[in-house]
């Protein structure tokens, strides 16, 4: 196709147009575009979304970008289908901080550098939305203040990638490529361990114990994390073929953090909340009131749980301290 103006991004290197399958409910913009990636979103939705101004612009292409981006990881060659803001979001993670804008470059540079002596090129005016950086400007602040912490270098002899200009900071206009440093590598293998981009969140809990808590779980636990636009995985929920334990703690490795309701003082859920603790994985330790004094053991009844009475006030709790905690995820 030849390259015409984004209808989503606006900007001129793209093939993105407007397409209309019988098979398809609503019309869409589809195509490729060096700031959207592979993308197919709905044109009513895209207009009203960018109309009420629901979400700001660089989000909405963020999430476009790294849709694109996991999906190419992931071996898919056509572009998830977006009409809605569930869509959009949908195992996505916003990055609530810098450093986890830095975690994505780190995750992306990995993926697209095909040899340790290997390069990546960067286009700042078009790659920003890599990381959800809001302009060229914050993503050149990324790539200048992640170079000073050791992650990766430019390509002359090793240095900062990102030089002072009029405007204030810019790629180098000799040559914008960037390799991972042996830190940068490290960083990178820590991250696929035990990842901070990740929605999920483990849930450990007595499932066994005449299934109160299995009710529990379904009635207060899971539309909590749900409410904080996170997904819910306890071990009841997983499918297994081999070694349950094994699944357990890869899962585990892949959460944001996870939840250990230790009412029943269950040893598999002592357990696995200390793994995820020596992964240095966040923990927020719960128990049923009546239970507390029994079931919260001499290792742990020093640090603060959420003691609650029913269903109702156990997604009230859940729902504050995973916001006290920076935990959520509503973007």
């Amino acid at each position: 196709m030849n390259e015409t103006k984004c209808p989503i991004c606006e900007s001129t290197s793209c093939s993105v147009s407007k397409k209309n399958d019988r098979d398809k409910i609503y019309p869409q913009y589809y195509g490729k575009c060096k700031i959207c990636g592979l993308v197919s979103v709905g044109i009513n939705f895209w207009r009203e979304v960018v109309e009420s101004r629901e979400m700001k612009r660089s989000d909405l292409l963020g999430y476009l970008r790294r849709h694109s981006f996991l999906r190419e990881q992931r071996g898919v060659d056509h572009p998830s289908e977006i009409n809605s803001i569930a869509d959009l979001t949908d195992g996505i993670v916003y990055p609530s901080t810098p450093i986890e804008q830095v975690y994505m470059l780190i995750e992306y540079i990995a993926c697209k550098q095909e040899a340790l002596i290997d390069y990546v090129e960067f286009d700042e005016s078009k790659d920003y939305t890599i990381c959800f950086a809001k302009n060229k400007t914050d993503l050149c602040f990324l790539i200048d203040s992640a170079h000073k912490e050791g992650y990766w270098e430019g390509f002359e002899f090793g240095g900062n990638p990102v030089f002072p200009c009029l405007d204030g900071i810019e790629l180098n206009d000799i040559d914008k490529r960037i390799k991972l440093t042996f830190k940068g590598w490290t960083k990178y293998h820590e991250l696929k361990e035990q990842s901070p981009l990740s929605k999920q969140v483990f849930v450990a809990f007595d499932f066994k114990e005449k299934y109160l808590m299995k009710n529990v779980y379904i009635e207060a636990i899971r539309p909590a994390i749900y409410e904080c636009g996170l997904t819910a995985v306890a071990t009841s929920d997983i499918e297994h073929g081999k070694s349950i334990t094994d699944l357990i703690i890869a899962s585990i490795r892949k959460s944001r953090f996870i939840i250990a309701d230790v009412t029943y003082a269950s040893q598999n859920v002592y357990y696995e909340a200390g793994f995820a603790y020596g992964l240095g994985i966040p923990v927020i330790l719960t128990c049923k009131e009546d239970n507390a004094k029994d079931d919260m053991k001499f290792d742990t009844n020093h640090i603060k749980h959420i003691i609650w009475k029913d269903a109702e006030d156990f997604k009230k709790k859940l729902i504050n301290r995973i916001e006290a905690e920076g935990l959520v995820q509503r973007k």
